[in-house]
C-alpha cells in the first residue's frame, strides 16, 4: 500500500549548522528491504529518481533500468557529477550497512543532510515495530536522507564580513533494511546436511538447499520490486507539492543514519552541512 507523505511544517528554528525554512517539508517512505546484492541498485534508483524530479532547472530524461530487477524503470539524473556522488553515497551506504554489518555512525555524511522531528505516516510501523523487523533474517538497516537547502549570504560590519547560511526546505528519508543473502545464511548457520547424502530418485540434501536457496532468492526479489515501486509512486506523488520549494537554484546534500530518531533528530545539521555539496544546475 502506498504510504502517505510524512509531511511536517517547520518553524524555522535554527538547528545546529542549518536552518529550516519557514514552511519545510520531510517526507518519509516506507522501508524498502534488499538482498545484500541488491541494495546498490535499489538505492541508486530511489536517489536518482528523487534528484531528478527535484531538479531546479530543466534536465534531459535518460532512462535507466534496475539491473537487478528489469521491471524497474527510472530516470537519472544526469546533472553535473550528481551520479558521481549518488554512486559513491551508494558505495559509503553498502560499505557500512552491508559489509560493516550494519555499524554505521549517526550522522555519517557522503553527501550529507538533515532535519528535524517528525510523525510517521498513515500505515507505517512506529520506530519499535520497524527496529523489531530489521533483526529478521539477520538483517541490518540503515536510514538515508537527502536534504534539499538554499544557500544565502548574511553581510555584517558593512559588508566587510559575511556568514553563510543554509535554510533546508525539504527532507527525504529512505529506510533500506538489507538482508542476508539464501547463499551466505545457509553458510554460517550450519543447519543444513552438507552434500553427497542421498535421499532417494538421485536427489541429494546440497539440491534441496539450492532449490530452497533459488526459491527464497526470488521470494525475496519479488518483495524489493514491490517496494521500490511503491517508494518510486510514493515520490512522484509526493513531489506534486511545490508551494515551499524556493524559486532560486539550491543544493542537496546525502547522509546516512543508524536509526529512525536519528535520522528524524538529523545530528547532521551540525556534522552533515559543513562538507562539500552538489548544485542541481541544467
Amino acid at each position: 500500500m502506498l504510504g502517505s507523505t510524512a509531511s511536517v511544517v517547520g518553524s524555522g528554528v535554527s538547528t545546529g549548522g542549518g536552518v529550516a525554512a519557514a514552511s519545510w517539508k520531510e517526507h518519509l517512505l516506507d522501508e524498502v528491504p534488499a538482498a545484500a546484492e541488491d541494495v546498490g541498485d535499489a538505492v541508486t534508483c530511489l536517489l536518482h529518481t528523487i534528484l531528478f524530479t527535484r531538479a531546479p532547472g530543466p534536465v534531459r530524461p535518460s532512462e535507466a533500468t534496475c539491473q537487478a530487477f528489469p521491471n524497474v524503470a527510472y530516470a537519472l539524473c544526469a546533472v553535473g557529477d550528481v551520479s558521481r556522488k549518488v554512486d559513491h553515497a551508494v558505495r559509503s551506504f553498502e560499505e557500512s550497512v552491508v559489509l560493516g554489518g550494519g555499524s554505521l555512525a549517526a550522522g555519517s555524511s557522503y553527501l550529507l543532510g538533515g532535519s528535524s522531528g517528525a510523525m510517521a505516516p498513515y500505515g507505517q510501523p512506529s520506530l519499535g515495530s520497524m527496529a523489531a523487523s530489521s533483526s529478521v533474517r539477520g538483517a541490518n538497516s540503515g536510514y538515508i536522507v537527502v536534504t534539499f537547502f538554499e544557500r544565502k549570504v548574511k553581510k555584517a560590519l558593512f559588508g566587510l564580513m559575511s556568514n553563510e547560511e543554509k535554510t533546508v526546505f525539504e527532507k527525504w528519508i529512505i529506510p533500506v533494511t538489507v538482508t542476508s543473502s539464501p547463499a551466505a545464511s545457509q553458510g554460517e548457520g550450519g543447519s543444513f546436511v552438507e552434500g553427497g547424502v542421498l535421499l532417494g530418485g538421485g536427489v541429494t540434501a546440497s539440491d534441496l538447499c539450492v532449490g530452497a536457496a533459488a526459491e527464497e532468492r526470488e521470494l525475496c526479489a519479488g518483495e524489493t520490486e514491490a517496494a521500490l515501486q511503491n517508494a518510486l509512486l510514493h515520490i512522484l506523488t509526493a513531489v506534486q507539492s511545490i508551494e515551499h520549494i524556493p524559486i532560486a537554484m539550491y543544493d542537496f546534500e546525502i547522509t546516512t543514519f543508524n536509526s529512525l530518531e536519528d535520522a528524524q533528530v538529523g545530528s547532521s545539521y551540525m556534522g552533515g552541512l559543513a562538507s562539500a555539496s552538489v548544485r542541481l544546475m541544467p
